[in-house]
Formats: C-alpha cells, structure tokens, sequence
C-alpha cells in the first residue's frame, strides 16, 4: 500500500508520529452539492490525526483540489456578519498604515470580493488570486482583478516577476485548504519583501477540542492549524511571527501577522499567552482527545434521540445554513432521509441543490417559512445570532431555534 499524506505521515514535516485526534468515519466531500435527490456521491475516510513532531492537525489527502474546487458555491459576501469583519479589517489596516505610490495588496483565495473591494473603493491597488472559476468571475465583475489559480511557489514567482513585493498579503481561511501546505508557505515566503506584511486568518484546532467543533473537520480542509503549528511551519523560512491575536470568525480563529525575518521582534503578551494555553490544554495529548471523542459521541446520540422525538410528535424539522459544518454534522450522527425535511441557506448559489448522500433539498428562507417549521436547527452555528435574527423578521410565528455546538441549546 502507498504511503498518503495525512494519514501515513505529516503533510508539513514529513513525521510518522501522528496519532488520532478524531475519527468521523467515511463521508462524502462536505461542499461537493448534488443537482438531484438520488445521486450517490464517493464518501472518503474523516479522521483527524495530529503530528506529535510539529502539532499540526490533519486529514489524508483523498481527492484533489481541483475536484474540490472547480464548481464551489461558498460565496463570503452572503455573511452580513463576515463582510463586515473584512470592512473593518480594512478600515483598521488604513488607518494604521501608509500607502506610498505603486504599494499594492494581494489576497490569496479572494472568493468573491468580499474583502478586496473595500481597498478598491479607497483607491488601493488589489490583485486576487481565487482557484474557483465560477467565484473568481463573479469577484472580476466587481472590477477586482483576479487570476483564476491554486497558490504555490509557480504563482508567486509569476506574481513577484510581474508586480513585484505587496505591500500587504492577505490569506484567510486558505493555508487549511492546501494539501501542499508547504508550498504554499515557500509561494508566502518568496513574496515577502522587508516591507510587506502578511496577515492569515484561521479557525483554532484548540477550539476544535475545547468547543467540540468536530463539524469543522471536512475533506477540503486538510490541515488544522495550532499556534505551535504555524510557528513550525516558519523553522528556516525567511518570515517570521510578529504577533497573533484572537478573532470571533468561525467559532473563534486566530490571526496570524508575519513579517520579513530582518525585522523579526519580541513577540507580545497576547502571543505568548495563546502558546501557552494550547499547552496548558494539552492539545497534543492523546488521551485529552479522547475525551474530546466521547463528547461528540454523546453528541451524536443526544441529537438522534432529540430529533427522533420530534419526528414521534409528527413535528417538523428543518435545518439552517447548508454550510460544509452542516454534511459533517449530518453524516456523522447519522440522520435518517426524511429527519430534516429541508436546508434553508441565503445562497442563491446553493438553492436547488442537495446535500450529498442524504435526500435533502437546499431552499430558500422563504420556502422554508413556507412549510411551517415546528423546530428549526441552525448548523451554521458560527453565524448563529445573525441567522436566527433573519428568522425572527420573516415570521410572528415563535418557532424553536437550536444550536448544536458546543451542546444542544435550544432558542425561543
């Protein structure tokens, strides 16, 4: 049998010494959406397994980018509440710093614009780099300019011969979608002049296991950062940390700073407090994920058995958010077709479309409203306060609202 990275050894250091952090069993890819109820999808292996060498969390390599990518339907700008975060980063980033003549930004996995056009608007310079056809078109009708690509060391030297350093780089919610994570990081570190800096934004492997967030490990992220981790990832490279601060995006994320080594300075209190919680957690312990597996089983079965009960009422049951979290979360309790009736999502680019392997149809808010929900559970619980709020305006009607993670909660 060939050795797979991911599973057989580290995709950042190449270390055999990885153990289970978590094991979903097999599912099918979380985002890859089926026109029609009875299509079968390929369901692969969901096993989190962490490196006990440079602490990064990880999922085999089962199916390609390309295959991930070449029809994506997550759109940032549908989240009010993200598009805002990205607004106020830029108008943060603006106020602090200078742009001199010929300064440009890049954002690497730039989806739909959400975040670039606030630096077009302020006259800035932007580049995207979006690997999606169908969500970097709709980011160019934006006047966004955007190569259609997966970033790398190839890229970025075609990006550096052509437009030279940026001033800022941006990689949110990116470095845990490439499989070649250490590519990735050689394309970052051939980009970072001494006067650029480079800002990524991702979800926190401790929360993972401290907020039972096991719906956030799907197939399109391979890899699930630590601060412990990202701090490896930079041994011998020629960027250096300069901070990381804690941020509220997906469930709790971190925001990582890099700079070029030359300027390399003390990291602050707050940095030095983030490392020391991921030990203190003891995030690298198998045992501590072991007991994080037995509270997503009691999960598991708290949900069947509440979702069962509804169904012995004859109520109705309908989900929210047909995010990559919600497929996790599905499969791996196990829903029975016919345990929730549909999947209301604000994407436009969603509805229509069904969740892989399970019969369940994606609709409209509206159309939900329309079928008279008994009880409705929210999988994307990330943005649960502004979902729940645009159910609250579309009805009088005093429907129940659930939230899953991290326990069952329910919301009248």
């Amino acid at each position: 049998m060939s050795k797979v990275r991911g599973r057989d050894y580290c995709r950042a250091c190449g270390s055999k010494s990885l153990f289970t952090g978590l094991d979903l069993g097999f599912q099918p890819i979380a985002n890859e959406l089926v026109s029609n109820s009875s299509k079968k999808s390929d369901s692969f292996e969901l096993h989190l397994r962490i490196c006990k060498d440079c602490k990064l969390g990880q999922v085999q390599d089962v199916v390609t980018p390309q295959r991930l990518f070449n029809d994506y339907r997550y759109l940032s700008s549908v989240s009010s509440s993200f598009v805002d975060h990205a607004k106020d980063f830029v108008s943060k980033y603006m106020t602090q710093n200078e742009f001199a003549a010929g300064e440009w930004v890049l954002e690497i996995a730039s989806n739909d614009g959400y975040l670039l056009q606030h630096f077009l608007k302020k006259g800035i310079q932007v580049l995207g780099v979006e690997p999606s056809v169908n969500v970097s078109e709709i980011s160019r009708n934006l006047g966004i300019p955007t190569i259609t690509d997966f970033f790398g060391k190839s890229l970025a030297t075609k990006i550096l011969d052509e437009f030279g350093y940026p001033k800022l780089i941006i990689a949110n919610n990116v470095l845990a979608h490439v499989p070649d994570i250490c590519d990735f990081m050689d394309g970052l570190e051939l980009l970072t002049g001494s006067r650029t800096t480079v800002s990524i934004e991702n979800p926190s492997m401790l929360n993972i296991l401290k907020e039972n967030q096991f719906d956030s490990i799907y197939h399109e992220h391979y890899s699930y950062l630590s601060a412990h981790a990202v701090s490896n990832l930079l041994n011998g490279r020629a960027i250096a940390l300069k901070r990381i601060e804690e941020i509220e995006t997906h469930g709790g994320s971190l925001r990582y700073t890099f700079i070029h080594r030359d300027n390399k300075e003390d990291l602050n209190d707050v940095t030095n407090r983030i490392f020391r919680e991921e030990v203190e957690f003891q995030l690298f312990e198998p045992q501590e994920w072991a007991k994080g597996d037995a509270k997503i089983s009691q999960i598991k079965m708290d949900l069947k058995d509440l979702i069962e009960g509804f169904q012995k009422e004859g109520k109705k049951v309908w989900g929210f958010g047909a995010a990559a979290k919600c497929c996790t979360l599905i499969h791996f309790v196990e829903l029975q077709n016919g345990s929730i009736l549909g999947i209301a999502d604000s994407s436009r680019e969603k509805q229509g479309w069904y969740i892989p392997n399970t019969g369940i149809e994606i609709v409209s808010p509206q159309e939900m409203i329309e079928a008279n929900p008994d009880h409705i559970i929210v999988f994307a619980w990330n943005v649960f306060d502004e979902i729940s709020s645009s159910i609250r305006k579309l009805t009088d009607k005093k429907i129940p609202i659930w939230r899953v993670i991290p326990t069952i909660e329910k919301y009248e």
